[in-house]
């Protein structure tokens, strides 16, 4: 393939691509900016046409002639772009008349050494074609005449490329896209350029620069179909400003006339203009005298007369600066606007605000009218019916009658006002009469504006609201009461349609199901409170009826947790809205409480009745314990009153005794009086358990107790069921500085006793692997307490109810009496003011705790 052949036509259709772009630009010329990129564009399109002569010419001459002709083109695109970035980024500063002569100079001595150089040699010595490289190029030694003309080009590119980029920075939304663009079209060529001048590419001999602005020159066809890239010169749009019915002219720093729009050439019967040609002052003398007058930093708007084409017209004048994205002036913005026809209306809106004000004075409404710094120019004569003050005592003044604590809302409310002008503003607050009578009112403010739309007041209208927001108050009173009642209620309170849908749900449900009052409410009572869904049937009935309807004792499972509850459902009394309200009460405390004061009085009773049994049983048992005694005596003892009588009779004490030491005699008599002993003693607890002890008392350690009785456990052996204390294995907590407490040392004792005997006998009768006991002390607030916990069977729950009923026992009969607890449950709460409680769940083991005051 002929790459020569191939670069050649390329430079040629790129160069075309750029010629098109100039033609397009043609009809844009005389815009500021277009122009010269129209230039920039045709230069570009003679520097890449010559560029693919240059690769089609067959012999050296012939292609040295077309390099001269690229020289034309090529010499201006570094001030061209320059102008052109200037002109789009407003530094029009930059292109004075000095500086305009230098740039322009520089080109046209290029083109002169470039077309003269056989004569000096200054841009090249020496050219010779490059016969070893794919593409058949020339090879140029270059000169100084080059190389300053390459630094000048490059520095202005240089320049350009660093306005650009400060512009693109601080540009935004379209502006930026179109900067990005430009900017992109500017650093393409140069970067290939540089690649060809400083030989950094492969093919040494081949200049991609001028495809690189066919590069450039398709992003800027770009940016005229999508971003609409002329709009970036700094001056009105032509479409725009022809749409524009007032006479328009934009002047630039200097006062020259850059353009004037369709309205203004009409009205002043200009042809055209050259932009920059003429000054504002020459061309409209008239005008410019008021404008060079009145113009300021900022836009002013004044009413002048004009005369134009001999005719003398009211004008109203609009001066404003022009500015560039970065906020610099460029220039001035002159807007006229015909108001002839608008001072001919006068008189006919003169009639309009008779008419208003006649509005104004019969209103039954109270307004008044505020100028901007709060004096009244007008209040209506409902304003003095109502407030008290004549309009002639306002004029002119403030209007002193906003409570100090509404003050600062109703600035707020006046800023809020005057920054919305397009909105009416409504707030209440309250307001004093004449008289200091304090009124609740409703203000709707808005911003008045005379015919010239400048704003002159501001309008308020007052209305009494005092009667309606003393029934408002007292509405909300009334609901914020009754939702404190039922809030503050320590039951469950719900509101139910006849529907069971729900309507009220107090803070006590909220609590209870954790469901929040708006997640409830419009619900049914099934879906939100599942629990209750079985008294739907009472509500039903209870709104049918018109009767309260009550269910007591009722389980209910919250969250897993069961209770018992009270639900009464009482029937809202109203035919609009039937309904009913349903109250729960967890009544599981009352129900505890009333099984202790049943448990309490049962063991009061049996208190009575043990005290009266101990006596009646106590005289009979201690005539059987003596008598048994003396048996015992006479009949195995040789005392001299046993052996008389026996001779007397003929009987030898010996065998006597003898036989009834084989006939178990003796044996059975022991028996006698170890079970009138044990009857004594079961006797000696029924006393104690039915009176409080007047022994003295004094502080014990618990641990010395708990100690001396585990050392008389370890003596205790039961031969029948082979109970040995000494098997258990014994832990102890022990908490420092554990106070003693006074108390009875061998009536404590006699309950760790009882304790540890019914735990350790559980735990052999249920045969557990490895006994223990787990004895922690601690103090409780002012109470030093003992925990005895088991690893036993536990107790079941029914059960523990009744553990400390006297003579209530899960033992067989004979063996045990069901009054240890019992005795050990009064000995520390009646005798010692303390608290003996336990825990227990089957399978878990058992743990008493001992509380005593300190």
């Amino acid at each position: 393939m002929n790459w020569t052949l191939f670069f050649g036509f390329f430079s040629l259709i790129s160069g075309m691509i750029c010629a098109g772009i100039a033609i397009y630009l043609a009809p844009y010329r005389e815009k500021t900016g277009a122009g010269q990129l129209m230039l920039l564009m045709a230069g570009i399109s003679i520097w890449t046409l010559g560029y693919g002569m240059e690769f089609l010419s067959p012999d050296l001459s012939l292609k040295l002639w077309w390099v001269k002709i690229e020289y034309m083109g090529v010499s201006w695109l570094g001030v061209l772009i320059f102008k052109f970035v200037c002109t789009l980024t407003g530094k029009t500063d930059y292109l004075e008349t000095r500086l305009h002569f230098l740039l322009f100079m520089v080109p046209i001595l290029t083109i002169f050494l470039a077309l003269t150089n056989e004569f000096h040699g200054l841009m090249w010595q020496q050219a010779h074609l490059e016969s070893n490289s794919v593409i058949q190029g020339i090879i140029f030694q270059r000169t100084p005449a080059f190389w300053g003309y390459t630094a000048f080009s490059y520095g202005l590119i240089f320049w350009a490329t660093v306005i650009l980029i400060n512009a693109f920075v601080s540009s935004r939304g379209i502006y930026r896209k179109q900067l990005s663009l430009i900017l992109a079209g500017v650093m393409v060529p140069w970067l290939f350029n540089v690649l060809y001048l400083f030989e950094f590419q492969t093919i040494q001999n081949l200049d991609l620069t001028p495809f690189a602005f066919m590069v450039s020159g398709i992003l800027f066809a770009w940016g005229f179909l999508r971003y609409q890239l002329l709009n970036l010169i700094p001056l009105a749009h032509e479409a725009v400003m022809d749409g524009l019915g007032d006479p328009v002219i934009i002047m630039d720093m200097n006062d020259r006339v850059m353009e004037i729009n369709r309205a203004c050439s009409t009205t002043f019967a200009l042809q055209s203009i050259t932009p920059g040609q003429d000054t504002a002052k020459k061309m409209f003398p008239e005008l410019y005298s008021l404008v060079d007058a009145h113009r300021k930093k900022t836009a002013v708007i004044i009413e002048a007369a004009l005369t134009i084409k001999g005719i003398l017209q009211q004008w109203d004048l609009r001066l404003s600066p022009l500015l560039t994205p970065q906020g610099k002036q460029s220039g001035w913005l002159i807007v006229l606007r015909d108001i002839t026809q608008h001072k001919q209306d006068e008189a006919a809106l003169r009639k309009s605000e008779e008419r208003h004000r006649t509005m104004l004075e019969v209103s039954p409404t109270p307004i008044v009218y505020y100028s901007k710094k709060g004096e009244v120019t007008y209040a209506n004569p409902a304003f003095t019916r109502v407030f008290g003050w004549d309009c002639g005592d306002l004029m002119g003044k403030p209007l002193d009658f906003i409570p100090e604590k509404h003050k600062q809302a109703t600035e707020n409310a006046i800023r809020q006002a005057l920054n919305h002008p397009e909105e009416n503003f409504d707030f209440i607050t309250q307001r004093y009469t004449k008289s200091r009578e304090l009124l609740d009112v409703n203000i709707n403010a808005a911003r008045y504006r005379d015919k010239e739309d400048n704003q002159t007041s501001l309008v308020v209208n007052y209305t009494d609201i005092t009667r309606i927001r003393k029934v408002e108050q007292e509405l909300r009173f009334t609901r914020d009461s009754v939702k404190s009642i039922i809030n503050s209620m320590p039951s469950i309170l719900i509101g139910v349609d006849d529907k069971a849908m729900i309507t009220q749900w107090n803070i006590e449900a909220e609590k209870i199901t954790g469901i929040p009052t708006d997640h409830a409410r419009g619900k049914s009572l099934a879906t939100v409170f599942p629990p209750l869904s079985g008294i739907i049937p009472n509500i039903s009935k209870a709104i049918e009826n018109q009767q309260v309807q009550r269910q007591e004792k009722t389980p209910l499972v919250i969250h897993q947790k069961k209770v018992v509850t009270d639900i009464t459902v009482y029937p809202i009394l109203s035919d609009n809205l039937p309904g009913a309200v349903i109250r729960v009460d967890d009544i599981s405390e009352r129900i505890k409480i009333e099984e202790m004061m049943v448990q309490s009085e049962k063991m009061m009773s049996v208190g009575g009745l043990a005290a009266g049994m101990a006596h009646e049983i106590n005289n009979p048992l201690a005539g059987i314990l003596q008598n048994i005694q003396v048996i015992q005596n006479r009949l195995s003892k040789p005392q001299p009153a046993n052996v008389e009588v026996a001779k007397k009779y003929g009987i030898d004490l010996g065998l006597l005794q003898g036989y009834m030491e084989e006939r178990g005699i003796f044996h059975m008599m022991n028996q006698v009086e170890s079970v009138g002993k044990r009857a004594a003693k079961i006797v000696e607890n029924m006393l104690s358990f039915s009176r409080k002890s007047d022994s003295t008392r004094s502080r014990h350690s618990l641990q010395d107790m708990v100690a001396s009785t585990l050392s008389l456990m370890k003596n205790d052996y039961s031969m029948k069921n082979q109970h040995d204390f000494r098997s258990m294995k014994i832990l102890q907590k022990i908490e420092d500085n554990l106070p003693a407490v006074p108390c009875e040392k061998t009536k404590i004792q006699q309950v760790l006793f009882n304790i540890l005997k019914n735990g350790y006998e559980a735990m052999s009768e249920a045969k557990v692997a490895s006994p223990r006991f787990v004895i922690r002390y601690f103090l409780d607030q002012n109470m030093a307490a003992v925990e005895i916990r088991d690893n036993g069977p536990g107790i079941p729950e029914k059960i523990q109810k009744r553990i400390f009923e006297p003579f209530f026992t899960t033992k067989e009969v004979g063996i045990g009496t069901g009054l240890g607890l019992s005795v050990s449950y009064f000995i520390i709460k009646e005798n010692h003011n303390g608290m003996l409680t336990v825990e227990s769940s089957p399978g878990k083991g058992t743990a008493f705790i001992i509380k005593l005051p300190v």
